[in-house]
């Protein structure tokens, strides 16, 4: 899967490939700039945000469209011409405004353990962007699954139970998976500690 975004200075491309997370950036004439391959178990847990920065504030706007409402009356006692040039500035210079609002100073942020990537949230490509995050997670997680997911009853155990402890917490496996993948490994039903009049006792043992 290919996400591709296209700026005025650069072009950023996502991909999911078979081991790890593409990330390539470009200069407007098509050079790389960035390129990158993160291998998916450092990827999770991916998280979305959404953020605007406006580079003008709402009292710049408010004091400058006061400005020209100053400057429109103003010039309407010199000359019709003037008056229509500036309620035109004035149309003009809000319509920019609202244009940036929706395409230029929203960013879509796709955080992983190690990257953070910044793309332009506009509404044409906001679907685009939220499948490709969930499909990276998706891929991610059955990527982990695939690799990590198994246990070897015959080999150290400690290690396997730290990597189970490691996919639960993920969220690539679930409790009863995680519960059921240990008990395969040590044989005990469960890894809490039971009390008997103060003392703790061993957990019991599968047949």
């Amino acid at each position: 899967m290919l996400l591709e975004q296209r700026r005025l200075t650069q072009i950023t491309q996502l991909a999911l490939r078979p081991h790890g997370l593409y990330i390539c950036r470009k200069d407007r004439r098509g050079l790389v700039t960035l390129e990158v391959e993160m291998p998916y178990e450092e990827v999770l847990p991916v998280r979305v945000e959404r953020r605007q920065h406006r580079v003008i504030s709402q009292w710049q706007v408010l004091g400058f469209v006061f400005l020209l409402h100053a400057l429109n009356n103003g010039l309407r006692q010199a000359d019709d011409l003037y008056t229509l040039i500036a309620f035109g500035v004035s149309i003009a210079a809000m319509a920019i405004y609202w244009y940036g609002c929706r395409n230029w100073w929203n960013h879509f942020i796709l955080s992983t353990t190690h990257a953070r990537v910044v793309l332009v949230d506009r509404p044409n490509e906001r679907k685009a962007l939220f499948c490709f995050t969930e499909a990276l997670e998706q891929r991610t997680k059955d990527y982990l699954r695939e690799n990590y997911g198994s246990i070897n009853p015959l080999g150290l155990i400690e290690p396997q139970l730290q990597r189970l402890r490691w996919l639960h917490k993920l969220e690539v496996l679930t409790d009863k998976e995680a519960r059921a993948l240990s008990t395969r490994l040590t044989g005990r039903m469960d890894n809490s500690p039971l009390l008997s009049m103060g003392q703790e006792l061993e957990a019991p043992y599968a047949n």
